[in-house]
């Protein structure tokens, strides 16, 4: 095994790593944001995610 091929071993490590941490980091966020109360008007889009947002369009 090269030196070359070491670091590259280490950015693609350290890259997987950081897309990772973000994406628990922003699980997290979310979690939080639907534990606080009055974010869902604060926010939108931050409330149940289980409600529709907005008006339906009837066919016709």
């Amino acid at each position: 095994m090269m030196p070359v091929d070491l670091v590259r071993m280490q950015m693609a490590m350290a890259f997987g790593l950081l897309d990772m941490q973000q994406k628990m980091v922003s699980g997290a966020f979310q979690m939080a944001l639907w534990w606080m109360p009055g974010v869902a008007t604060a926010a939108p889009g931050a409330g149940n995610i289980c409600a529709p947002s907005g008006r339906r369009r009837t066919k016709g």
